[in-house]
C-alpha cells in the first residue's frame, strides 16, 4: 500500500515535468523499492526499471555480471564449443569408417597389417639394442683392463662408449615408444571395431 502510494505521489507530477525527466525503480541492499528520476550510484550497476507516466513498465535493465558469471559464461561457451567440434569430428570419422570398410573383417584385416608391420620394427629395434649393449660391454671391459694395468685409456676408446651409450639410450627409447604404439593400435582398432558395429546396426 505504501509502495503504490509512492508512486501515485511521483505520477502525480506535472506532465512537463515528466516529458523532461525519467522515472526509475529500483531495490536497495536491504530489498526496499524505490522511486526517483535519479539512481543513486551504488545502485547503478543492478536491476532497475523505466516507468512512464501512466505507471506502465517500459523497460528493464538487468543488473551487470559479477566477474564470476561473466566468467562462468565463458567456460560454459568454451566448454559448449568444443563439445561441438568434438561432435562434428565424431561425425567425420563415423563417415571415414561406413564409407572405407565393407565388414568388420576389413577392420580386422588393416588392424593385423598394422600390427604386424610394428612388430616387425620392434623385432629390428630390439636386435639393434642387443647389439649396442653388445658392443659397448666389450667396450667397457676394454676400458677397465686397461685401468687395472695402469695404463692411459685412450680418447677415441671413451668417445666410443660415450657414443654407444647415447645410442643405447636412443634405442630403448625407440623399443619403448614402438611398445607404445602397438597397445595405442590396438585399442583405436578395438574402439573403431566397436563404433564401426553400432553405426551398421543403427
Amino acid at each position: 500500500m505504501i509502495r503504490s502510494l509512492i508512486l501515485m505521489t511521483l505520477l502525480s507530477m506535472t506532465s512537463a515535468g515528466l516529458a523532461q525527466s525519467k522515472l526509475y525503480r529500483w531495490v536497495d541492499d536491504n530489498g526496499q523499492v524505490h522511486y526517483g528520476d535519479r539512481i543513486p550510484p551504488q545502485y547503478a550497476k543492478k536491476e532497475r526499471a523505466e516507468i512512464n507516466e501512466r505507471g506502465v513498465v517500459v523497460d528493464v535493465k538487468a543488473r551487470e555480471k559479477t566477474s564470476d558469471e561473466l566468467a562462468a559464461e565463458q567456460a560454459a561457451a568454451l566448454a559448449a564449443a568444443e563439445e561441438a567440434q568434438r561432435a562434428e569430428e565424431q561425425a567425420r570419422y563415423d563417415r571415414y569408417l561406413i564409407s572405407s570398410f565393407n565388414s568388420v573383417a576389413d577392420l580386422m584385416a588393416l588392424r593385423d597389417d598394422r600390427l604386424s608391420l610394428l612388430e616387425s620394427r620392434l623385432t629390428l629395434a630390439r636386435k639393434s639394442v642387443a647389439d649396442t649393449e653388445k658392443s659397448l660391454t666389450g667396450l667397457i671391459e676394454r676400458r677397465d683392463k686397461l685401468q687395472s694395468a695402469g695404463k692411459p685409456v685412450p680418447d677415441k676408446l671413451n668417445k666410443q662408449i660415450s657414443e654407444f651409450e647415447s645410442s643405447l639410450v636412443a634405442g630403448l627409447r625407440s623399443v619403448s615408444g614402438l611398445e607404445e604404439e602397438q597397445v595405442e593400435t590396438r585399442r583405436k582398432f578395438t574402439n573403431d571395431i566397436e563404433r564401426y558395429i553400432e553405426l551398421r546396426n543403427n
